[in-house]
């Protein structure tokens, strides 16, 4: 994965090939649900549910042809908004022309379309913000999945959520959260000394967040605390964003999503961390622009 993602992701002229690639996400993680939904739609039924998460995808970033640009606020743009209502309007309709698709699944399929969609895009529209978020993004997640495992199979006694994922404690998510917030945080505030140049830093910014003016004021130390602050909340948010995955499929009773990562399972076992806390991160950095 890190062989064919990490260029994508940090090459700025394979940008097209990472917009295509998380394209190929959604409509893969869209069949995972539909998969553990296990309900006989119609064949056009599901058709229109691919076409509405896919066309979801291409206009949250179809608009985007430049990356490291602080755009955030060209998400709220009528053209999602458009989409949004499109897609309520049309499955509506589905629950008229298809005898199993009732109202339940409305709100199911609509809910999934944009916790498929806001996720995996919200990675995309990380990069194009800027390569350092979403390097800082996937160490945070990365970093702190691997350190409450390592801990919590050796340390942990107490259950954080036993009805949702049982082998989860909380000796190991206080730990991951921990570790990550130093390594993760400290990796950030100095970002500008580990990648002085280059495409991995092509403004020359001190930290990741140079690029905001409300922050433009705040010293070293300043920023320092607000890096370790937010690395501190997007650790916990992504380990919310893995117990929701394991709430869906808990109550579909299934293990895994699908099986396309040997060893991890599908796109959305994968990349729940990382969808839930880049849909955060978005949120925090676009106010930041709006500030």
């Amino acid at each position: 994965m890190l062989a064919i993602l990490a260029p994508l992701f940090l090459i700025p002229n394979l940008f097209i090939g990472l917009q295509i690639v998380v394209g190929l996400g959604v409509l893969i993680a869209t069949f995972e649900i539909l998969n553990i939904y296990n309900k006989d739609y119609t064949i056009q039924s599901k058709l229109l549910i691919y076409f509405l998460s896919l066309l979801s995808y291409l206009v949250m970033i179809w608009h985007f042809d430049d990356i490291d640009q602080m755009i955030l606020l060209e998400l709220f743009n009528y053209k999602l908004v458009l989409v949004i209502i499109m897609a309520g309007f049309l499955l509506l309709l589905v629950t008229v022309l298809d005898r199993n698709f009732d109202f339940n699944d409305f709100g199911k399929v609509f809910g999934m379309i944009f916790y498929v969609v806001m996720g995996l895009g919200s990675l995309v529209i990380l990069r194009i913000v800027g390569v350092q978020f979403i390097v800082y993004l996937f160490l945070t997640t990365m970093f702190t999945d691997v350190f409450a495992y390592l801990i919590g199979i050796k340390y942990g006694k107490h259950k954080m959520a036993p009805t949702i994922s049982p082998k989860k404690s909380w000796e190991g998510a206080i730990a991951g959260t921990l570790i990550a917030t130093i390594l993760v945080g400290t990796f950030s505030l100095f970002y500008g000394k580990i990648f002085s140049s280059g495409f991995l830093n092509v403004n020359n910014y001190r930290t990741i967040l140079d690029g905001f003016e409300i922050l433009s004021k705040i010293n070293l130390t300043g920023k320092g605390i607000l890096l370790y602050l937010l690395t501190f909340m997007i650790s916990i948010i992504g380990q919310l964003g893995d117990l929701v995955a394991s709430k869906i499929k808990r109550v579909y009773n299934v293990k895994d999503f699908g099986n396309i990562f040997p060893g991890h399972g599908g796109v959305l076992d994968r990349f729940d961390s990382a969808m839930f806390a880049g849909m955060f991160l978005i949120i925090v950095l676009t106010f930041l622009t709006i500030l």
